[in-house]
């Protein structure tokens, strides 16, 4: 038994590595709400993908009238794949093709059944009525 326990120490410090969860983010970037394109994030509740901000592009909620979550698209398990929005959960729900593994997109946490542990990288964001900065 007394030889087990280092064994068991050491599988949950490797398990628990925060190094794992270390996903690539990239540079942020300004968005007006204004254009047509980001027609989906004029009502509260409205989600959409956005390419060219982030490692991957980010998945953007509108929590409130002026509050968002965006989070990066790189799966936390594989940074090479690049998350999608899950049509049959309008948004809320972003998967991994390659690993399988699902997301909450309100809040970046893995669903049972994940490869992964590792919650998606949030960016910070801040909406001054017209603009939305995520950085």
């Amino acid at each position: 038994m007394k030889r087990l326990l280092p064994i068991a120490v050491l599988l949950l410090l490797v398990a628990c590595n925060p190094e794992r969860c270390n996903t690539p983010f990239g540079a942020g970037g300004t968005i007006d709400l204004t254009m047509p394109d980001f027609a989906p994030l004029a009502h509260v509740g409205g989600a959409m993908s956005v390419g060219g901000i982030g490692y991957q592009g980010v998945h953007i909620t509108r929590t409130s009238y002026s509050d968002f979550v965006a989070f990066e698209l790189a799966c936390p398990n594989d940074h090479e794949a690049r998350l999608e929005s899950d049509p049959d959960w309008g948004g809320s729900i972003l998967v991994c093709s390659v690993c399988s593994s699902k997301f909450n997109a309100l809040d970046g946490t893995p669903l049972n059944g994940s490869s992964t542990p590792c919650p998606l990288y949030e960016y910070s964001t801040h909406f001054d009525g017209r603009t939305l900065e995520i950085y």
